[in-house]
Formats: C-alpha cells, structure tokens, sequence
C-alpha cells in the first residue's frame, strides 16, 4: 500500500454469473462491508472486472489458528493464548449473531478460518459462504450441505436446515482442537472424527480427560482446561436446541470459577471420580430481558 501498510489479498477466479465463486465473492462483500469489530477481519476494498476478482484484507502475520496448533509452530501455543484465542474468536460470532441486522451466519467456522494478528489477537475471517437470516430463531434450508468436514453440525448434514446453533457447532470443535491439539478429523480412524473420539475416550469419567489433552500442555491449569472444555461439549451437544448461543458461550467462557470450582461435586453418595450420573458443571447464564429485573436464564448442566 502507499502508506507502506502490509494487506492480503484472496484472489477469486471469474466464473459464471451465479456460481459458487461468484456468491463467495459477494458474500464476502456484503458481510464484511456492513460490519466493523475488533474480532473480525477487516475487509479495505475489493477489485472486479471481467478477468479477476480481488478481495483486499488487513494483514495477519501470525497465520491462522488451525497452522498454529497443528503446523510446526504448535508448541508455542500456550495455554493463556489459546484461551484468549478461545474468548475473542466467540466474541466475533456473538457479534454476528446478536448484533448485525440482519443477523450473519458464517457456516464455515473452523480453526483455519481464524487468523491471528502480530499479538496473536484472533480474528474471525472468510466469509465466502456467509448467509444473512432475518429473525434469530428461525433456519433457512439450503440446496447443498457447505462448510468443512468435521464441523458440520449434524443436523445441517441430515436435514439442510441451518441456523445459529450450527455455528455453535463448529466452534465447539474448534475449543475441542484449543484443548487436545488434534485436528477435528484424520487421526481417529475412518468416519471418527474428534467429537466422536472425545465422547469415547472420556466416556463420562473426568480422570480420562487429562488424557486427551494436548501434550504440548503440560503447565496448563487444569480448572480451566477443564471449563473449556466443558463448554466445548454444551456447544457440541447433539440437539441443536441443547447448545448455548453464542451470547451464552462469551458469558460462560468470560466467569471462570476458581480453582477446581469447575468440577462440582457428584450427586448422590458415592463422591468418586466416575461421571455416570454427577452433575459436573451447572451454569447460569443471563439474557437481557425487557427490564432490569425481567432476565432470562439459562441453565446448563454438563453430563
């Protein structure tokens, strides 16, 4: 740039009017026009004509986040990073989903779609398959499944319906990939992937899940390892209507409890460290209601 200002730019081949590159290049457009916030990558301009089209975005040096924990320089991933990461990247949708008018669907949340900045800042980024959907709440059906394998929320996969609890899904898996360092798909088998391999492995008992941590973590408190990854299981949950929102995600990640506060005592008498029928973690989160003291709340409870 003149100004001496480093810029990327995503260079998106001409094809037919009403093609899938073409809806990605105004998709980018019309989102990433409309809106300005910390946690979202900022679009400068964009350049058309009948040879190519060009999409021009601030610069981050660091990459994405899905290069960070699963390319060569994964180690230095410390754990307060990918907890802030986890925070800021959840702000960026919450933004989307509660503040926009019309609210924004990203449909293509994954690890490699959130880019990082010179302090490792997160920053929501791709909007090529991003939908406007006028009331929260509602689902729009689409003609074809889109998104990256892995982190497809399963009901958009059988029935085509998507909504906000679909990107809820997806940054469930990116929290699962912050916690254990493993890639959402590939390493767990044909037709696992890592939700599937995280319910099995921990398989309700809370000892197991220092065993699917990353290894690269071995200094990482473990109280907040543990509410991550709690709230990474709400946002996977397999109804849809069982997740939180995003609104919800920023409350719940934002108050950690101290100490060991994010494992609750068992229900029942028998106090030991198997998960079959305990309470593990119940939090309350808050809706603005119409008055100061007309809240909604919500209660989750993990397992």
């Amino acid at each position: 740039m003149p100004n001496n200002e480093l810029v990327a730019v995503k260079r998106l081949p001409v094809m037919s009017r009403g093609s899938a590159h073409d809806h990605g290049f105004n998709a980018e457009i019309q989102t990433l026009g409309r809106i300005r916030h910390r946690y979202i990558v900022r679009l400068l301009g964009f350049c058309s004509n009948h040879e190519t089209n060009l999409l021009v975005y601030e610069y981050m040096p660091n990459g994405s986040l899905g290069e960070m924990l699963h390319g060569k320089r994964g180690g230095h991933l410390y754990w307060d990073t990918r907890y802030k990461i986890a925070i800021e990247s959840a702000k960026g949708l919450c933004y989307l989903h509660h503040d926009c008018s019309p609210l924004i669907l990203h449909r293509d949340v994954k690890s490699n779609n959130i880019l990082l900045d010179s302090n490792l800042e997160a920053h929501v980024a791709d909007f090529g398959l991003a939908k406007f959907l006028q009331d929260s709440g509602t689902s729009e059906c689409m003609s074809a499944i889109a998104g990256s394998y892995g982190y497809i929320a399963p009901e958009y996969a059988y029935t085509l319906k998507v909504d906000e609890k679909s990107d809820v899904y997806s940054y469930g898996v990116v929290l699962l990939e912050l916690v254990t360092g493993r890639k959402p798909v590939g390493e767990f088998g044909d037709g696992v992937d890592i939700v599937q391999w995280v319910r099995k492995m921990t398989g309700g008992n809370k000892e197991r899940v220092s065993k699917i941590v990353d290894p690269r973590l071995p200094n990482a408190p473990t109280h907040e390892v543990m509410h991550v990854f709690y709230v990474a299981l709400l946002c996977v949950e397999e109804q849809a209507v069982e997740r939180p929102t995003m609104r919800e995600v920023v409350q719940i990640l934002t108050e950690l409890p101290k100490g060991g506060d994010a494992v609750a005592a068992t229900t029942g008498g028998g106090g030991g460290d198997s998960m079959d029928s305990p309470i593990l973690a119940a939090v309350t989160v808050e809706s603005p209601g119409s008055g100061v003291d007309n809240r909604e709340k919500t209660s989750f409870v993990i397992f």
